[in-house]
C-alpha cells in the first residue's frame, strides 16, 4: 500500500475511532440518571467503545506504515479527535470562553506539531 493511501487510512480510521469513542463517552455519561442504570444508554456506550477500539487497533497498523510508532503519539492522534468529538457532541464547546477554545486549539496544534516533528526525526 502506498504511503499516501496508508496516511489516508490512518486519518479515516482515527477519526472513526475517536468519534465512536466520543459518542461512547456521551452515552456513558447518560447511563446513570439519578443513580439508576439506563440499560439502553449503557449498551450503546459499550457498542460505541467496541467499535472505536476495533478501529483504533486497525489504525495503529497503518500508523506504523507511515512511521508513527510511538504509543504516545499514536494515542495523541486518537485523543485529539475524541476530545473534540465529545465537546461537539455534548455541545459543551459552545459554553467555553474564547480563551478556553483558543487553548484547546493550541493544544491540538501542539500535539499535531509534536507528531509531525517526531516523525520527521525518525
Amino acid at each position: 500500500m502506498s504511503r499516501l493511501m496508508s496516511l489516508a487510512t490512518v486519518i479515516i480510521l482515527t477519526f472513526g475511532s475517536g468519534l465512536l469513542d466520543a459518542r461512547g463517552f456521551v452515552f456513558a455519561a447518560r447511563a446513570w440518571p439519578d443513580g439508576r442504570l439506563n440499560a439502553p444508554a449503557g449498551f450503546m456506550a459499550l457498542l460505541c467503545f467496541i467499535g472505536g477500539l476495533s478501529l483504533y487497533i486497525l489504525a495503529v497498523r497503518f500508523m506504523q506504515n507511515v512511521g508513527v510508532t510511538g504509543v504516545a503519539l499514536q494515542s495523541a492522534l486518537w485523543f485529539i479527535v475524541t476530545a473534540v468529538g465529545i465537546a461537539i457532541m455534548d455541545s459543551s464547546i459552545l459554553n467555553w470562553s474564547r480563551v478556553q477554545q483558543g487553548v484547546a486549539l493550541a493544544v491540538a496544534l501542539g500535539l499535531g506539531w509534536l507528531i509531525a516533528t517526531t516523525r520527521a526525526q525518525a
